[in-house]
């Protein structure tokens, strides 16, 4: 028992203690009363009779023991089992209550930190699971349904991009060395790769600053010059600027974005950037106007603003012509202003004999290179060399690299270099000038291919459009040039070619992809065709070959679009000459031409079309286009919108010699059967809609009349139900209901229905209710086709209802204008009396060639 009390003091629970405590109780009073009675038995006196029989005495206490041995021992023998049991029990419950409450503590852990992403939770996950992500993120766009794969890597990876991509790996492991011996090393190689890009590029005695925005370097070297012209920018910021504000000057060709981009990283207002509009009437039409230039500075200068830097393009973003530079250079010297110089032209300077307008460049204060884009080095950044007498404005500007990490990005291009060499750099540059000097000379050929290049100047960007015949009178300049107060015609014709050379961005790319050519658009001549190897060569291996092939498919899309633009006109003529047909301007639409098919009721109402004429011109333009596209050429007709968002049907290239009448009479045709599709069930609407009105009104009356004839004592309630029981009504009194027969168009009494517990279909000839209806005589003039058998003699029986209605289903057979059709119509009556209120529901179902289904819910009051 002691045993046992020390195993249950161990445990501290409420519960465990008050069994405790309520078992200890009982056994103290045990003992209690066996100590009572053991004193008492002591302390009473000893007569001598009992002296005697002191040997008699003792057979009370083996009685007693053995009534303790019997009884007493195994009873807490038992409880002491008991109890054990219990405390266990017990126990067991503590060690779960503890493990719920240390779930309970994870489970309030875990939702009081919801921040944490999926994939980070836990103590990670395994390498293998991490790769098989990153191959799905690459192969395909989406990498939960994995259908449609993506090319996320470049066609082709020479030599040199894995260097690149390895001494990337390399500067990574060169971060973990000694800080000292890292310093060293970083300073070396920072030092070797400034000096031989300037010794490439012909850009001698600068400084290099290495960033991955190619704009950074651009930004870093205007808070140089704003240092060199303001003493005291240093110490007092933007208060230097309050009284002669700084002027930035940038070239309208130059990339979007990239003078707002500037003046948002300097804290300048836009007011200090200036535009400078390029040449319009002598020289190309995407480089800087000088003389403009010119005025704009002195505007300046006498408005008490100070000139900051000048931003030229050695190869503008889109048409890749270079601004005159020795004649900015000159300028910049008169009025002390910056001359930077970017652009992909630049990549030339390395060659043996690099173009004069190129070479101009080593004139300027800094330059920008993108070695990553001429070379194809991935991920490897751009250069910014700069010439500054000062060191400490650079380090003032951020231009010198003072971190490790900063230092180390010139790894990649440190080992690039040295792998390649300065014939390997040529090579590169060398082989994307031949490509596009052969493209534009292949293009050049073509009379209806005009080219957008720079007279006098070597660029590496071809630029070409498909316009009209340059042979033709008049077409030395661009066929939309508007002249006089002609405008319109002008920027149609614009939109058409527009919309030609989209198309013919698409077929080239889908037959070529291996020749790179980008979509782009400008304000003088629209959308062209752009072709830049130096941007494209490194990953696609573009050869002759592909330039070859390029032209082969161009020469063969060309021959399609001559012929259609020859077409055009003819095409026009033939569309104004046929009713419901009309030209219209869809968007971004190059082909034949667009036209819409409008019905006879909206065409007066064109210019006011409301919301359902819209849907219903847009639901036949669709259907006829549907027809169309199951034809023979159904590959020339596409869905297009017009301006104003309705459906219209485009015709494209025209892929072969087609007669154009004939092409105009399937659109007329088919046109005109889907408008009769159409009119035939609105005919048969309007025959329900006045069966309906028909049906109600009669019913309204025979409900009015049957009132009159059982009474009023019938309508009262409580009252008429005596009526009704004292005097029942007939069975056959009641209100019947009516059917509507869609060969004749007139209403019928459902009584035989309901007399026979049948539906019952009469013969009717097939002639329609010229009485009651104009779709009658369509009706009767397409009569049924004896090959596919009359249904109208044709008696069906159904079940009729338990209720008041009817339901009535005729089958007909009709043939719509010259075609045979059928037509399957179905009509519902269903009419019946609640609370005074009598329902009829009719549904028409005409199963025809893509003609909708029609249904009509008609409540009136009885």
């Amino acid at each position: 028992m002691k045993a046992m009390y020390l195993d249950v003091a161990s445990l501290h629970r409420p519960e465990i203690s008050k069994l405790r405590s309520e078992f200890a109780s009982v056994e103290s009073n045990m003992a209690t009363k066996m100590t009572l009675g053991e004193e008492a038995a002591a302390a009473a006196p000893v007569s001598p009779n009992k002296m005697e029989k002191e040997g008699t005495k003792k057979k009370p206490v083996a009685i007693e023991d053995k009534f303790h041995s019997l009884f007493i021992d195994p009873a807490i023998n038992k409880m002491n089992e008991n109890m054990k049991d219990t405390f266990k029990q017990l126990d067991d419950l503590t060690k779960q209550m503890e493990k719920e409450r240390e779930e309970r503590w994870k489970t309030r852990h875990v939702k009081g930190r919801q921040d944490i992403p999926g994939p980070l939770e836990g103590s990670g996950q395994k390498i293998e699971d991490i790769i098989s992500l990153i191959e799905d993120l690459i192969m395909y766009e989406d990498e939960e349904r994995k259908e449609k794969k993506a090319m996320a890597s470049p066609d082709h990876l020479d030599d040199v991009a894995h260097v690149s991509m390895m001494a990337q790996g390399l500067g990574a492991y060169i971060s973990t060395l000694d800080s000292n011996h890292l310093q060293k090393l970083s300073t070396r190689i920072l030092s070797d790769t400034t000096l031989w890009l300037s010794r490439l590029f012909r850009f001698t005695d600068t400084s290099a600053y290495y960033h991955t925005d190619d704009r950074e370097g651009l930004i870093r070297l205007c808070r140089l010059v704003l240092h060199n012209k303001y003493e005291k920018y240093g110490t007092e910021g933007f208060n230097a600027l309050y009284t002669k504000p700084p002027v930035i000057y940038i070239s309208s060709a130059s990339r979007a974005g990239l003078g707002q981009h500037i003046c948002f990283q300097l804290g300048l207002p836009l007011s200090s950037l200036c535009t400078v509009p390029c040449n319009t009437v002598f020289g190309s039409q995407h480089t800087m106007d000088i003389a403009s230039l010119g005025r704009l500075i002195k505007d300046d200068i006498a408005s008490s603003k100070v000139p900051l830097l000048l931003v030229a393009n050695a190869g503008t973003p889109l048409a890749g012509h270079s601004d005159n530079l020795s004649r900015l250079r000159e300028l910049c010297d008169e009025f002390k202003i910056w001359l930077h110089v970017e652009g992909d032209n630049l990549a030339a300077l390395p060659l043996g004999s690099p173009p004069s307008s190129v070479l101009a460049a080593k004139k300027a204060n800094s330059i920008t290179l993108t070695p990553s884009v001429w070379l194809g080095l991935p991920a490897v950044p751009a250069v910014t060399l700069y010439k500054v007498s000062d060191p400490a404005t650079a380090l003032a500007a951020g231009l010198c690299s003072t971190q490790i990490h900063e230092k180390l990005s010139a790894l990649p291009l440190w080992v690039t270099l040295q792998f390649m060499g300065h014939k390997g750099v040529i090579k590169k540059v060398k082989h994307a000038a031949d490509l596009s000097l052969h493209m534009a000379q292949k293009l050049n050929s073509m009379s209806t291919i005009h080219l957008n290049v720079q007279e006098d100047v070597v660029s590496t960007v071809v630029v070409f459009r498909y316009d009209e015949d340059k042979g033709k009178p008049g077409a030395d300049k661009a066929p939309y040039a508007s002249e006089g107060e002609n405008v319109k015609p002008d920027v149609a014709l614009q939109k058409v070619y527009d919309s030609l050379n989209r198309w013919l961005f698409d077929k080239l790319q889908q037959d070529v992809p291996q020749v790179k050519i980008d979509l782009i658009e400008t304000d003088n001549d629209g959308v062209c065709l752009r072709f830049s190897p130096l941007q494209s060569v490194a990953y696609k291996a573009t050869s002759s070959d592909d330039v070859n092939q390029f032209i082969e498919s161009l020469e063969k899309y060309v021959i399609q679009l001559n012929n259609t633009i020859k077409s055009r006109e003819s095409f026009q003529k033939e569309v104004e000459v046929r009713d419901s047909l009309s030209i219209v301007e869809a968007v971004h639409f190059g082909g034949l031409g667009a036209v819409q098919y409008i019905p006879e009721l909206w065409q007066s109402r064109l210019e006011d079309l409301p919301d359902n004429g819209k849907t219903e011109i847009d639901a036949l333009n669709s259907d006829l286009l549907s027809r169309l596209q199951s034809s023979e050429d159904g590959h020339l007709f596409s869905l297009q919108r017009k301006v104003n968002d309705t459906v219209c049907v485009g015709v494209g290239v025209l892929s072969a010699n087609i007669e154009i009448e004939e092409l105009v009479d399937l659109i007329h045709t088919l046109g005109k059967e889907v408008e009769d599709s159409s009119k035939f069930l609105e005919t048969m609407a309007e025959i329900i809609r006045k069966g309906i009105d028909a049906a109600n009104e009669e019913l309204k009356r025979e409900n009015e009349s049957k009132m009159i004839e059982e009474g009023v004592l019938r309508q009262i309630p409580w009252v008429g139900s005596f009526v009704n029981w004292w005097s029942p009504m007939p069975k056959e009194a009641g209100v019947k209901g009516r059917s509507l027969n869609l060969s004749s168009g007139e209403l019928e009494s459902t009584e035989p229905t309901y007399k026979y517990h049948m539906q019952i279909q009469q013969d009717s000839p097939v002639s329609s209710p010229t009485k009651t209806t104009p779709v009658a005589n369509d009706l009767k003039e397409n009569p049924a086709d004896p090959g596919t058998g009359d249904n109208d003699g044709e008696m069906t029986t159904e079940k009729a209802p338990e209720t008041e209605g009817t339901v009535i289903t005729v089958s007909t057979s009709n043939a719509t204008n010259t075609s045979t059709t059928e037509s399957e119509l179905s009509a519902t009556e269903e009419s019946g009396k609640t609370g005074g209120i009598s329902q009829t529901e009719i549904g028409v179902e005409a199963m025809e060639d893509k003609v909708p289904v029609l249904n009509h819910v008609a409540p009136t009051e009885g």
